[in-house]
């Protein structure tokens, strides 16, 4: 799940949301070059950009000549995993190089100098500039300890299958235990913000590790890139947790279309916002045998956000006179949101007028005000996971860190149970791990800018829990 604080607490907003994918050639929008070029840009240009008075995010375009004056290029992070992203554009105009990311509301600027062999700019994303200064370099893949390292000793096969109802395709890939099977199947469901089909963020490659360690165990394992993002097909533009309730339904279904896996033991594992996802699917289909959730929330989005905004400041040692403020700050923005005695066109007034009245600059407020009034946004807010677990009588597994501050274990571990007795459903396992944190890495503060400082991916008693009540603890519940 991303951290939802409204950019009035001071944090700058998130480059990308979630995070992309194993490379692929992708076609990317090209712009004429109208002048005849002074320096030819092909490459792979890197620079570092400082998004804090300590932090720093690599970040590259490789840039390609497509002949007749025009030039194609595509977007790298390599510590987020978001490789060969499509830019909307690119433009030179003498030594001038110009790159828009429409889909990041984000621009980078620069002009490159013949003395130092570098292009130096500025990159601006929702009305904040912060200076890039790229030279030639070479991608770097980033491997992570856990990573497994090919050839695996089972079969590992990427896939296209069809969503429904809208009928696009996504992308994914099937990892299963050598032999005819049936073995029992699971489907990893990302958490919030665009990700890929290994959940790649900060370096690591969570669901690439969780895979690893179930199919050792001898279970097949679906994963898969959210829709409209890296190879899935798709818009997540409107789309809120019910549609991409959607695509795990489908992933599903496709499960049960192959020869090999148990049709009848088949199961969800969903993280952050995918945990929210999974008991909807589940609520769907009360053919599915079993949920692990991992790091869910038993809650509403609003009380998520009260939770979630206190905690991580709090790891981060702020005042807690400031915490006070900006929780107070925060909610009463999403009271305005979710106020139905006004139209929605009144709500956003309010909502811009409040971001403004703390100082915001006006193209900043209007980009945090588009986030807010979001399809998905707004929807996750008033979502209440309780309503479909409260429906749920097939064994769960409920996970969470003691350090987690986006979905702490105080506030929804007791939640998720609760909702489950509600529905008479005693058939679950509770695992609350000391000292990790969101991703189930062993943390200090559980702060989210410890995650890509910790070289372990999910702490190894997470993945041979999962992996043993998955093949035998789950029935004796």
């Amino acid at each position: 799940m991303k951290i939802h604080m409204v950019i009035l607490l001071g944090m700058l907003i998130a480059l990308i949301p979630g995070c992309a994918t194993k490379a692929v050639e992708q076609a990317i929008a090209s712009v004429p070059v109208e002048e005849e070029r002074l320096f030819d840009f092909s490459g792979y240009w890197e620079g570092s950009l400082a998004i804090g008075p300590t932090n720093s995010l690599a970040m590259g375009f490789t840039i390609t000549s497509s002949g007749e004056g025009t030039y194609e290029a595509l977007l790298q992070i390599p510590s987020q995993g978001l490789r060969n992203f499509k830019v909307s554009s690119i433009h030179q105009e003498d030594n001038l190089l110009t790159i828009g990311m429409e889909q990041l509301q984000a621009t980078f600027t620069g002009t490159y100098n013949p003395e130092t062999e570098q292009i130096a700019g500025t990159f601006v994303q929702m009305g904040q500039s912060l200076p890039l200064v790229l030279e030639l370099g070479e991608i770097r893949e980033n491997l992570r300890p856990q990573d497994p390292i090919k050839p695996y000793p089972y079969i590992s096969e990427d896939i296209h299958f069809p969503q429904a109802p809208e009928g696009f395709l996504l992308a994914g890939t099937v990892t299963r235990p050598k032999g005819d099977g049936p073995f029992p199947a699971v489907v990893l469901v990302t958490g919030s913000g665009a990700q890929n089909r290994d959940e790649e963020i900060f370096g690591h490659r969570p669901f690439l590790v969780l895979a690893d360690a179930l199919t050792h165990s001898g279970i097949v394992v679906l994963r898969y890139d959210d829709r409209g993002f890296a190879e899935s097909e798709g818009d997540a533009s409107a789309a809120t947790s019910i549609d991409f309730a959607d695509d795990a339904e489908s992933a599903v279904n496709q499960l049960k279309t192959l020869p090999y896996v148990d049709a009848g033991n088949i199961g969800i594992i969903g993280h952050s916002e995918g945990a929210i996802i999974a008991p909807i699917v589940a609520q769907r289909n009360r053919d599915l045998a079993f949920l692990v959730l991992m790091a869910g929330s038993g809650v509403d989005g609003v009380a998520v956000l009260e939770d979630q905004t206190a905690a991580i400041l709090r790891a981060q040692q702020a005042p807690e006179p400031y915490i006070a403020q900006a929780v107070e700050a925060n909610m009463a923005i999403y009271a305005t949101i979710l106020d139905e005695s006004r139209t929605l066109e009144e709500r956003k007034e309010a909502v811009l007028q409040t971001l403004l009245t703390f100082g915001l600059p006006e193209d900043q407020a209007k980009s945090q005000l588009s986030a807010l009034f979001s399809p998905w946004y707004m929807t996750f807010l008033a979502l209440d996971p309780s309503d479909y677990l409260k429906d749920l009588t097939m064994p769960v597994m409920i996970l969470n860190g003691s350090k987690d501050t986006q979905v702490s274990a105080t506030l929804h571990v007791p939640a998720i149970e609760k909702a489950l007795h509600a529905a008479g459903n005693t058939r679950y396992t509770t695992r609350v791990y000391e000292g990790l944190n969101h991703l189930f890495q062993p943390a200090q503060t559980g702060a989210p800018e410890e995650y890509g400082t910790i070289e372990t991916t999910i702490d190894p008693q997470v993945l041979e829990d999962i992996s043993t009540w998955i093949v035998s603890d789950r029935f004796q519940l």
